[in-house]
């Protein structure tokens, strides 16, 4: 109960935060786990500036890391809340471990975990220009505005017969070259971009689902792939 119990008072606190050692205790227990993984799942819970449990351990105390996973740890809580906490957009949840940098987090690990899953990481719920509504299922490494989102959603809201899987960085490419050859005005060609993102839950979309399954057809087309390469 307590785990998933949105508010807890002192005593409560102090019950819940035994369970980074009830899972070491398991660990420990349990054979061929190296010692290092127990060393992580007991220090991701500890803060640079000593807030943290169960050791309150300060700055370098703490493993390198047991520093990544706190901060994997934090965001995942505050987009995946258990209980009847509202889950946050992404780009917030961002924004907010950009604040705690060298408060809760080490400054230079914050700023490589953000690099690594961008603005829109994936699984965001956005707004296009057009005014769809698409779930991020891939990043773009080289431009992290142009993601692949898969559109859910038309522009008055309506859910679609059938999702649409739309590369924004190469729609961009597209249209950027018929502007180039003056096959068409830029006035004719509306280039495609992610407006804003959206609150988890602002609709009723299966971003979880939506995101497993495109998932499960990459990784697919991608056996498929080599399979025939080798028999080549």
């Amino acid at each position: 109960v307590l785990l998933v119990k949105a508010e807890r008072n002192p005593e409560e606190e102090k019950i819940y935060e035994t369970f980074v050692e009830l899972g070491c205790e398991i660990l420990r227990k349990t054979q061929g786990v190296e010692p290092r993984v127990i060393s992580v799942v007991k220090t991701h819970c500890e803060r640079l500036n000593g807030s943290g449990y169960p050791q309150h351990l300060v700055g370098d105390k703490i493993p390198l890391l047991g520093k990544i996973a706190g901060i994997v740890t934090f965001y995942d809580h505050v987009t995946n809340p258990r209980g009847s906490r509202h889950p946050i957009a992404p780009s917030k949840a961002v924004a907010r471990l950009y604040e705690l940098r060298n408060i809760q987090f080490q400054e230079e690990l914050v700023v490589e975990f953000i690099r690594a899953i961008g603005l829109y990481p994936t699984g965001t719920l956005v707004e296009l220009s057009t005014g769809e509504v698409a779930v991020v299922v891939e990043q773009n490494f080289e431009r992290r505005l142009k993601p692949k989102v898969m559109v859910v959603l038309d522009s008055l809201k309506q859910e679609m017969t059938e999702s649409v899987l739309l590369d924004l960085a190469e729609d961009d490419k597209r249209k950027q070259a018929l502007l180039d050859s003056g096959k068409k005005t830029r006035y004719e060609i509306e280039k495609i971009e992610i407006a804003r993102d959206l609150e988890p839950g602002s609709y009723d979309v299966d971003i979880s689902g939506i995101r497993d399954q495109y998932l499960m057809k990459t990784e697919k087309t991608g056996i498929l792939g080599l399979l025939s390469r080798l028999k080549s």
